[in-house]
């Protein structure tokens, strides 16, 4: 996208977002802009974009990034061990997917605890950020972010493949 989604639907960039606030937001300018009431298509279709883009956390961080970041995100950033739990888990998700007998309860059981991780880790850099007025210049804290941000790509490419869906 190239016009920034926050401006778009008039909100604060931040890791985490009001998602009633955010709707509302969208909703005005749909009431406003909506091609069937006679207005201009292209405000329409630039706040169905920046409104997909924002309500889901993995693209919003990556529009964060791409406005105020490194884009495309520094992959040193991940750091081994996160790196090596995941391909482990990989390996664990091909073993289920090529047998017939396999138990998955201790997959999910860290695609779980993956998952929480990254929610807390969320929740630190929102709390972060909201303390911050100048957080954007931040270099320390945009590659927090960004590294969020791979593991988080990383956390999605795994579900994805345990539920059967071609990723990687």
């Amino acid at each position: 996208m190239d016009v920034n989604p926050f401006e778009i639907l008039q909100l604060k960039p931040s890791p985490k977002m009001d998602l009633g606030e955010m709707r509302k937001r969208y909703i005005e300018i749909q009431r406003n802009g909506h091609p069937d009431l006679g207005n201009d298509s292209g405000i329409s279709e630039l706040a169905n974009k920046a409104y997909s883009l924002l309500k889901n956390d993995e693209s919003r961080m990556a529009e964060i990034l791409k406005l105020y970041g490194n884009w495309p995100p520094d992959t040193k950033l991940i750091g081994m061990d996160f790196l090596m739990e995941t391909m482990e888990i990989s390996e664990a998700i091909d073993l289920v997917l090529n047998s017939t007998d396999s138990d998955t309860t201790e997959i999910l059981s860290s695609l779980v605890n993956l998952r929480n991780e990254l929610d807390e880790q969320l929740d630190s850099l929102d709390m972060r950020v909201r303390k911050n007025s100048d957080w954007i210049s931040d270099s320390n804290l945009l590659n927090e972010i960004s590294s969020w941000y791979q593991k988080c790509r990383y956390l999605t490419r795994l579900e994805k493949n345990l539920r059967g869906e071609e990723e990687l």
